[in-house]
């Protein structure tokens, strides 16, 4: 799925993540994590990622014995990383929320950016390997 780099876009990406998830078969609470990792990997792209050139982002996914694998396509030569964010900060905690919901994420260079990928599992995640 291809949406533009717009703020709109989590939106878009949540409603045809949880349709195609649902029919699917994967059960609605994993659903939700999936959902909620998704919107997390596509605000960042928005927030921290120029759009040079393209304001497309590609968004990814598909289910596989263990789990839900997302991947988030952009422009950007940053790295996402998890922070520490102060109790006041209006910001900052994305990728905690991919780090405790899936059993691992990781970036892959592209070409012309980055993927950003996340595996969210069927059960609960146990520690979290970051690549």
């Amino acid at each position: 799925m291809h949406v533009h780099h717009d703020s709109s876009s989590a939106a878009l990406v949540r409603r045809q993540l949880w349709e195609d998830l649902l029919r699917a078969g994967v059960p609605a609470p994993v659903v939700e994590e999936a959902v909620l990792v998704a919107s997390e990997l596509v605000g960042n792209a928005v927030r921290h990622t120029p759009s040079p050139g393209s304001d497309l982002i590609e968004v990814s996914w598909g289910v596989d014995g263990s789990g839900i694998m997302l991947g988030v396509t952009d422009t950007g030569a940053g790295v996402p990383r998890t922070r520490k964010p102060g109790p006041r900060s209006p910001s900052g905690r994305g990728m905690q929320i991919v780090d405790a919901l899936c059993d691992g994420w990781g970036v892959t260079p592209r070409r012309d950016g980055k993927q950003v990928w996340a595996h969210v599992p069927f059960a609960a995640p146990g520690p979290v390997q970051q690549v």
